[in-house]
């Protein structure tokens, strides 16, 4: 069983995700493709870390994950195979695998440097097809990881997702917002379990935390350990995004006492 993950910001409305995956199948035919999202917003480095973080672990080991949120596809960045927690990470080196990376400290990346791993002809704004889907699918064949290219030592990072944790204070904020509108932060749900907690975002203040998104009434706004982990500011029934208040980057404080 071969299985590839793809997570992009090319969306639907165009080829480009097709086309990728028929080079992915016109090289090995029995892989099992899996669309994790395709829809992020263009350039969206941290929201297309977050869902890889959020995701891989799920699936079997020996999984390929591949990326493509390349805002500088066409520039001297590098791409790279990254192995880490068995499982194989393809993409751009921009930071993508960030959070991946942060969950799993132990790891060995090589530039994706081997010629036959490449399609015959190449593009200068497509190297998602022309590279990276090529090395997705050699390596669910088998490719052989050290075969790659050279070590990739220094791999550029994005900023922690971890928050600012004091003995009764936390700071952090909004990194990621799903289609429902529920805004997740980069707060661990350990942080706040078992605590009386009083969270500000914005305008709000929220007084501890709800068990379910429908524990209070339509239109109004809690606060939930999340499925990815983290804890999430939601409104009941309705999107709790509201630019520029309540969006991505807003700081979220949580001050915490004893039950």
């Amino acid at each position: 069983m071969s299985i590839i993950t793809l997570t992009t910001d090319f969306g639907q409305k165009d080829h480009f995700v097709g086309v990728m995956k028929g080079v992915i199948l016109g090289i090995n035919p029995a892989a099992t493709l899996v669309d994790l999202v395709h829809d992020l917003p263009p350039q969206g480095l941290t929201q297309a870390a977050f869902i890889l973080m959020s995701a891989f672990s799920f699936f079997p080991k020996g999984t390929v994950h591949l990326a493509v949120v390349d805002p500088g596809v066409g520039t001297k960045r590098h791409m790279v195979v990254i192995e880490a927690g068995n499982h194989y990470f393809v993409g751009p080196d921009n930071g993508l695998f960030s959070y991946v990376l942060d969950k799993v400290p132990l790891f060995e990346a090589r530039y994706i440097e081997n010629p036959s791993l490449a399609l015959p002809q190449i593009s200068r704004t497509f190297h998602g097809r022309d590279y990276m889907a090529p090395a997705a699918a050699h390596l669910s064949l088998g490719f052989a990881f050290d075969e790659v290219g050279p070590l990739a030592n220094d791999l550029t990072r994005l900023k922690t997702l971890r928050p600012e944790i004091k003995p009764n204070l936390i700071r952090g904020e909004v990194i990621y917002i799903d289609r429902f509108g529920n805004l997740i932060t980069n707060i661990p749900n350990e942080e706040c379990e078992g605590w009386e907690v009083i969270i500000s975002a914005g305008p709000l203040t929220l007084h501890g935390l709800a068990r379910s998104y429908s524990e209070v009434g339509p239109g109004k706004h809690l606060a939930v350990t999340g499925s990815s982990g983290f804890l999430e500011i939601a409104r009941s029934m309705d999107s709790a995004e509201n630019p520029p208040d309540l969006t991505l980057g807003t700081p979220v404080q949580i001050k915490k006492s004893k039950q």
